[in-house]
């Protein structure tokens, strides 16, 4: 007998030419049954998020024998078993956190439906089709939130459900015989829990994720033995820290480094706290560590009551911590977060007003973040920039992520080209990146022709190049986090992060300052506002 012809494509996409179909799939591994099934209406005009139009499915054998047929609302996630019994997801109409689980025979006899009030992230069928599970996404104050649910399909019921504490997992594998099953997720262990939801082995899924430093385990196990931590365990959550330490994740090296701080604390070793507390704070000065930090200073610290009274603010903290400048400019107030500089000025965005003060001092500038080193960077890194990439994110060109073959640029090239670029060239290249909209680029409506040749003067090729190659490195991370004022004074350029009262600094200018414009020897200031 022929074989039904199924030509496979990405996402789990298939195309069946003898059913004229393109859509999901899923096979048993045996390969004698074949799912499928598509989410729209009949006319198939309307697809995904809807309030009425059911889709539907198909139960195959392998030589394309139509099994069974049906329709659900919205039906995702399909799994068949070698026995030809299969599960669907349905999402459901309208809005809300809900799906159900439906499991079907091989003639299409509905054996199972389970709804929950929250949203379906994955499913998984034993090879046998016995027994299949779920999990549901977060639904705030619904009980089947982010949860595991084990269901008997032969008896038609729920066996146990458990909390997610593993995380997602992406695949399931069944042991009927001994009643276990392994969630898996790509990249870690897989993980065992038994038939009555209970981890296999917790203490071993324990000291392995320590050891690959997850914090979400680590802050768990030091909840649980509080004030009995052992020695052993103390030095496997250390080397733990120290893995996460040395990630690429700056807002995870930030608790790890809380995380550790706590720990010395706890132990009552003071310096080590304040070392790691001061060390978190450096990367994320929001990562909640600063009233502690505070108190175990001034515990270790005895001043007089003189030296008490003389506050210092925590912008001037943080500015030290990151090692720049920190500075008052002082302006005055209005409504709604707004401020100017003059008296008779419009009152205006912190930003604009404290511009207007470094103007007062001879500099010139631009309130634009990341929007006009990006634009620099672009209109210099091509000769010349063609027409289809004016509105190209500069990130993804350096990152080369791009759809097409003609747009993907080495980097390399494109530095070597900053070096070597000319007046003539960045402003033959504005004008087609401000072709879209006007006078500005599309996506940096406060960037103009002036000050794109004003920074680029000042900067000169080389200084430009140096901040384009670090840049290249990670052009996702270091697009984001640029101080909010870029000013330059003849070859001197200044990068200026303001910062009005309630205002904090985050993470990714942190890492924007450290990892690139203090390596490369910028004058870097905190400017703290302050209301006349």
């Amino acid at each position: 007998m022929r074989r039904l012809e199924i030509e496979p494509f990405s996402h789990g996409l298939v195309r069946i030419p003898a059913l004229d179909f393109f859509g999901p799939h899923a096979a048993s591994s045996n390969g004698q049954y074949h799912l499928i099934w598509q989410d729209r209406n009949p006319e198939g005009t309307i697809g995904g998020h809807r309030y009425e139009g059911h889709g539907t499915w198909s139960l195959l054998t392998d030589s394309g024998a139509l099994l069974a047929k049906g329709r659900l609302e919205r039906p995702q996630d399909g799994h068949v078993a070698d026995d030809g019994t299969f599960i669907l997801s349905d999402w459901m109409f309208g809005d809300g956190l809900k799906a159900r689980l439906l499991a079907f025979g091989v003639d299409g006899r509905k054996l199972l439906e389970r709804e929950f009030s929250a949203n379906m992230a994955s499913s998984g069928l034993s090879d046998d089709g016995r027994f299949a599970i779920c999990q549901t996404a977060n639904a705030p104050g619904s009980p089947d939130s982010c949860r595991y649910f084990l269901l008997d399909l032969e008896k038609g019921e729920e066996i146990t459900s458990w909390e997610q504490e593993t995380g997602w997992a992406d695949g399931y594998e069944f042991d009927s015989v001994n009643e276990r099953i392994y969630l898996s997720k790509e990249g870690k262990d897989r993980v065992a829990y038994g038939f009555d939801g209970k981890m296999v082995d917790r203490e071993g899924w324990q000291r392995t994720r320590i050891a690959a430093g997850d914090l979400g385990v680590i802050r768990s196990v030091l909840e649980g033995v509080g004030h009995s931590l052992t020695h052993d365990l103390r030095t496997a959550i250390f080397a733990g820290l120290d893995v996460v330490a040395e990630s690429d994740d700056i807002w995870s090296q930030a608790k790890a480094l809380r995380l550790r701080g706590e720990m010395h604390e706890q132990a009552g070793e003071v310096d080590e706290a304040i070392a790691s507390y001061e060390q978190a704070l450096a990367i994320d000065p929001q990562v909640g560590v600063s009233r502690r930090l505070g108190k175990l200073q001034r515990s270790t610290s005895p001043v007089s009551k003189k030296a008490r009274t003389a506050k210092v603010s925590r912008f001037e903290k943080q500015a030290e911590r990151l090692g720049i400048e920190h500075e008052v400019v002082m302006l005055e107030q209005g409504l709604n977060k707004e401020w100017r500089m003059q008296p008779s000025g419009a009152m205006t965005a912190v930003e604009v007003a404290a511009l207007e003060h470094y103007r007062a001092e001879g500099w010139e500038g631009v309130a634009a973040e990341d929007g006009l080193i990006l634009t620099l960077i672009k209109a210099a890194s091509f000769k010349p920039l063609a027409d289809r990439n004016a509105d190209t994110f500069v990130e993804a060109l350096y990152a080369q992520n791009v759809a097409f073959v003609e747009d993907r640029f080495d980097p390399a090239r494109m530095i070597d080209c900053i070096s070597k670029s000319t007046r003539s060239q960045i402003e033959a290249n504005w004008r087609v990146i401000a072709a879209t909209a006007g006078d500005t680029p599309a996506f940096y409506p406060a960037v103009r022709r002036e000050h794109v040749l004003g920074l680029y003067e000042s900067l000169g090729t080389r200084r430009l190049a140096q901040i384009a190659e670090i840049f290249a490195t990670a052009p996702y991370d270091l697009r984001a986090g640029w101080p909010d004022l870029t000013l330059w004074k003849e070859t001197t350029v200044r990068f200026i992060e303001v910062k009005a009262p309630g205002d904090s600094m985050h993470a990714k200018q942190a890492r924007l300052i450290s990892t690139l414009l203090l390596p490369l020897g910028f004058d870097v200031a905190l400017a703290e506002i302050r209301p006349l």
